[in-house]
């Protein structure tokens, strides 16, 4: 594991309140697919079969299922649960290894469309499987579903908080919507609270895209429990993260924040924002980024400390110095979430030209943002360049998958995820 943590600026003016923003950019080792070894885990499947599933959809999920089911270790745990208003147990909670596909396919080929949608039925039932796990083994609860939930608890918070209390229990939410029936409040939401991924299969085919994204995060890990604390060496100062964490505590003159794992091999960046107090001309402030995280492949605890210099400087003939591009870049690049948001917000309230032109600014700033900046390094770019080529995306859809397509992007923009439809480019 390596980490560089870099600064927007490295000067301030004296006796003048400054804000800058920080990169703290983490990079997992690349391990070798035959030697990557982990923990056994958990999966779920609980999967929406009313009637709206039909046309397709539905066979379309069991296959998929089916073949993911074909790539965990003999060592994972498998469960597949179905829902309408009532609940169907397809594969309880089993060793991979004791799963017998013959009777795996006879049991998914009676998942048939029907009925209505209880959304807190299927996940209850889901989260119960999950306790027949041994002690200790994580879970991760994948609920895929294409519509609204229309008995049971319906209301993005209400089922938020169930997603919230399985993370208690080591259960992880993830959440798959097909087609554009679907209420992605509830879906983002539900994976929000759950620590998990969103995924919008608008289209048909997205589906099997989504899932094995969900099954290739769990075998590629190479990195978890990543946290990462910010200390500032004055009193007063003031640090916030951008995008999504799964938590954050105070500590001394700083904050620890909970970032999740990351993959073989896998780049990201974290970004913050620190407030600065004014001070006195001729002292040197200090920012220290101390990164922790467990390697999977030998049961390592790794740690990295590095330490930025910030000169105050005089403020009669303060020069501002010249930005590091990578951190304004990563910075902008988290804030697209808040724009993608009221873009959303303008689409749901009925204004969907004005969700439009707020996507055609942000795309602007950061064709200006590609043109401009010289000294971009080729992950920021990337994503920089990704983010761009996803507005032009979302500009090409109606306003009954704008949303669903805008909040899945959302979601992927405060998690500086890759779109899995873009798998190989």
């Amino acid at each position: 594991m390596k980490q560089n943590a870099r600064l927007e600026v490295v000067a301030v003016k004296a006796e003048t309140a400054n804000q800058l923003g920080m990169l703290v950019e983490i990079n997992a080792p690349t391990l070798e697919t035959s030697k990557i070894q982990r923990r056994p885990h958990g999966v779920v499947f609980v999967v929406d079969r009313s009637g709206s599933m039909g046309g397709g959809r539905l066979d379309l999920v069991k296959n998929t299922i089916g073949e993911l089911i074909g790539r965990l270790s003999p060592e994972d745990h498998v469960a597949i649960v179905s829902f309408d208003t009532e609940i169907e147990i397809h594969q309880p909670m089993s060793l991979v290894s004791s799963i017998n596909p013959q009777a795996l396919r006879r049991n998914l080929a009676t998942l048939d469309p029907r009925g209505g949608t209880n959304i807190e039925l299927g996940f209850r039932a889901g989260v119960e499987e999950t306790k027949k796990l041994p002690s200790g083994v994580e879970a991760t609860l994948i609920l895929l579903s294409d519509g609204q939930a229309n008995e049971g608890a319906y209301s993005p918070e209400q089922l938020g908080h169930l997603a919230a209390q399985a993370t208690e229990h080591l259960v992880k939410t993830s959440t798959l919507g097909i087609g554009t029936g679907y209420n992605e409040q509830i879906m983002s939401h539900v994976a929000s609270a759950g620590q998990g991924n969103h995924f919008a299969a608008v289209e048909l085919a997205d589906a099997v895209a989504g899932l094995q994204d969900e099954i290739d995060g769990l075998l590629q890990r190479a990195l978890e429990l990543i946290s990462c604390e910010i200390i500032v060496d004055v009193p007063g100062a003031k640090i916030t993260p951008l995008g999504y964490v799964r938590g954050n505590q105070a500590v001394d003159h700083g904050i620890k924040v909970q970032l999740g794992e990351l993959a073989s091999g896998e780049s990201r960046g974290y970004a913050f924002m620190i407030d600065l107090p004014k001070s006195k001309a001729g002292t040197t402030i200090k920012v220290s980024s101390v990164v922790r995280a467990f390697k999977i492949n030998d049961a390592q605890a790794l740690e990295e400390i590095q330490t930025i210099e910030i000169e105050v400087q005089e403020a009669s003939g303060f020069v501002l110095p010249q930005k590091d591009e990578d951190v304004v870049a990563e910075v902008m690049a988290y804030r697209l979430a808040d724009i993608k948001r009221r873009a959303i917000d303008a689409a749901m309230g009925g204004d969907f030209a004005h969700a439009k032109q707020i996507i055609i600014q942000a795309q602007g700033d950061l064709v200006f943002m590609l043109s401009n900046f010289r000294n971009l390094s080729p992950r920021v770019r990337n994503r920089i360049e990704s983010e761009q080529e996803e507005l032009k995306e979302l500009l090409e859809h109606n306003i009954d998958s704008f949303g669903k397509r805008a909040t899945e992007s959302m979601f992927r923009t405060n998690q500086s995820k890759r779109d899995p439809r873009k798998r190989g480019h």
